[in-house]
């Protein structure tokens, strides 16, 4: 398996606190919502990377962001469904590996951290106030 990198984000105490406080579902929720808008630059990097390489569409078209399954936290990853584009990315007897997904991270590392420092609180802040509402409609009701 492929050692995945890992990114150090401080200044989350307070995201941190209200995450810990939620339940796992709507805090797994929040992580999906932040992740896949972050791991969405990292799509559109490779499909700039695929597209002087592609000639049919079928490989730009086929990077998409989708759940990942993983056993504790969130997860989300960009995916190459297309054949040609694993050949693409790593060779093959008759052509050489041209890769499309590492320059791709390494080119919009800076920018996903911040985007996930942006989004990360406002999605928290989303989440609180809807368990608000919804915690205010069902003490309406009864």
């Amino acid at each position: 398996m492929a050692r995945r990198s890992v990114s150090r984000l401080e200044g989350f105490r307070e995201a941190s606190r209200q995450l810990n406080e939620m339940s796992k579902a709507m805090a797994r929720n929040v992580g999906k919502r932040a992740l896949a808008d972050t791991a969405e630059i990292l799509a559109r990097g490779v499909r700039q990377n695929v597209g002087p390489h592609n000639l049919t569409g079928d490989t730009y078209e086929s990077v998409d962001v989708e759940p990942a399954k993983q056993r504790r936290g969130v997860a989300v990853q960009v995916v190459l469904a297309d054949i040609a584009g694993v050949e693409l990315e790593f060779g093959n007897s008759a052509q050489t590996a041209t890769p499309v997904f590492r320059p791709a991270v390494d080119s919009n590392r800076q920018k996903m951290d911040d985007t996930f420092a942006v989004l990360l609180p406002i999605e928290v802040d989303a989440a609180v106030i809807r368990k608000a509402k919804r915690a205010a409609r069902k003490a309406a009701k009864g």
